[in-house]
């Protein structure tokens, strides 16, 4: 069985534990860790394990000692139930930096942090977008002011190494960068944490580009509307057909001449009628 530390999802966690055990010795069952821990209900595990029932801190510690889990796992299987029970962003993101300073080290445990720190940073991405297209033969610092905003040469320069360490950039023997088809891929809870920053800084730059770019440099509209469950369905529907046509366009041009964000946003502005 794969550790725990490997492990962002406790119910994951717990399914698998079972599992492992019951294959150890047939008689093993979740009444068992129920009465280690002390729960009254004897298919109290069992909800858990399939999501109808949360655990509460006490019970996550409770649980961490039926397990007979050490204790810098305790910490990191309390920190870890948090972290997915966590019902808003921001709260989320805290637990996801405290299990991420319990347990620093191992391959997993690397590639989530390249991965929170890939969508950590607008520059990561633009950076990746822009050098393939326009040769600055690494004039760091032209790098810096021909983005918007700009980074110091040493910004330009540290992102460079962190997308060639990567592989989300290779370098030729001419010195030209190239787009890889390599992905950061830490499973779907961090991404999901990762991609609200990302989302957050992709606002806050639209927000700077209103105030600071053109009319004619960029296109910023919006549209508000009155929708069924149905209707904002199909409307989710073209957005994803939308985005990937974008995405075509953009595999298929050439001569580029610059970085762009494309955002698109659809969010309630009020609650929704019961039917």
């Amino acid at each position: 069985m794969e550790s725990l530390y490997s492990y962002t999802d406790y119910r994951a966690y717990l399914k698998d534990y079972f599992a492992f055990k019951k294959a150890q010795k047939s008689c093993f069952s979740l009444k068992i860790i129920a009465d280690r821990a002390g729960f009254k209900a004897r298919d109290y595990v069992l909800r858990v394990m399939n999501g109808t029932r949360n655990l509460s801190q006490s019970g996550s510690f409770k649980l961490s000692e039926a397990l007979h889990l050490s204790e810098k796992e305790t910490e990191y299987f309390i920190n870890l139930v948090a972290f997915n029970q966590a019902e808003t962003p921001r709260e989320k993101e805290f637990f996801y930096l405290k299990l991420a300073r319990i347990c620093r080290h191992g391959r997993q445990q690397t590639i989530r942090r390249e991965q929170f720190e890939y969508f950590s940073e607008w520059y990561y991405s633009a950076l990746r977008s822009l050098l393939p297209v326009i040769d600055f033969k690494d004039d760091y610092a032209a790098i810096g002011r021909f983005l918007s905003p700009r980074l110091s040469a040493a910004q330009v320069e540290k992102a460079i190494r962190f997308l060639l360490d990567l592989k989300l950039l290779i370098r030729d023997d001419e010195g030209r960068y190239h787009v890889t088809t390599s992905q950061l891929t830490a499973g779907e809870a961090v991404h999901s944490v990762a991609m609200v920053r990302f989302h957050k800084q992709s606002l806050d730059l639209a927000r700077r580009a209103l105030e600071n770019v053109s009319s004619g440099e960029r296109d910023i509209t919006g549209v508000t509307m009155s929708l069924s469950g149905k209707g904002y369905e199909k409307v989710r529907e073209e957005i994803a057909l939308f985005r990937k046509k974008i995405m075509h366009i953009a595999e298929e041009d050439s001569n580029e001449q610059g970085a762009f964000q494309l955002n698109l946003q659809l969010f309630p502005l009020s609650k929704r009628k019961k039917t």
